[in-house]
């Protein structure tokens, strides 16, 4: 009878586990990103060895989907689910990225720039330096920045590669050729400066390269109202 009754059981967590598979699949075919969340939450709570990939999403999604456009949101919930994550998988990429961004939203940019720059000494994924960079522009280290825009654009073996982008306020995504996204900071250098007219002129540079580049697009609006207000 307890061999019959510990198969029940089986039968019973594996019928859930499907369902929840199912819900998900439907969720994220809808893009109904409240009932994926819902749904891998559950999953995740009653199944402690649940597939790696359920805590990733989880992270993820409340990392980038869970904003509020304009307000400023606590980061406790994402970083719950990162280092959920990162203690079934302590290496990997994926989570220690989204765990180096949250640290940043967090200000805690010295353990987020050893992050990066570890990230960086292992990929050669120039994503990784662009944050470097980003950060040191953050700081006021411009002279700093400055080399660093230098380095990525001289650097042939950066040239063919990308730079992840993420626009959370906006919800959106891009990858941009490495030397449109260096261009990216020497404009925002440049308008650190109050030089308007070179860093649109970065800008147009950028856009040349990368013609659909909604951060360079999105500057573009911004310089024009710097622009209006120096009249």
């Amino acid at each position: 009878m307890a061999f019959a009754g510990l198969s029940a059981c089986q039968s019973n967590s594996k019928s859930s586990t499907a369902g929840l598979k199912a819900t998900y699949d439907l969720a994220l075919k809808a893009q109904d990103r409240e009932t994926v969340i819902s749904t891998l939450t559950q999953w995740a709570a009653q199944d402690s060895s649940v597939d790696a990939w359920v805590l990733d999403t989880l992270a993820y999604y409340h990392y980038f989907y869970k904003v509020i456009p304009g307000m400023v949101r606590s980061s406790k919930t994402p970083m719950f689910y990162t280092e959920m994550g990162l203690k079934k998988n302590p290496n990997s990429l994926f989570l220690r990225d989204i765990k180096a961004k949250l640290l940043l939203e967090e200000g805690k940019d010295t353990i987020a720039y050893e992050m990066f720059s570890q990230m960086w000494k292992e990929t050669q994924d120039p994503t990784y330096f662009w944050d470097l960079t980003w950060i040191e522009i953050a700081r006021g280290r411009m002279s700093v920045a400055d080399s660093m825009i230098t380095v990525a654009l001289t650097d042939a073996t950066l040239k063919p590669k990308k730079v992840s982008m993420e626009h959370i306020q906006a919800q959106i995504t891009e990858r941009v050729a490495t030397e449109a996204a260096f261009l990216f900071l020497k404009y925002q250098l440049s308008v650190a400066n109050r030089n308007i007219m070179q860093g649109a002129d970065y800008l147009q540079k950028a856009l040349e390269i990368e013609p659909n580049f909604y951060a360079a697009r999105r500057s573009i609006v911004d310089l024009q109202r710097m622009s209006a207000g120096a009249r």
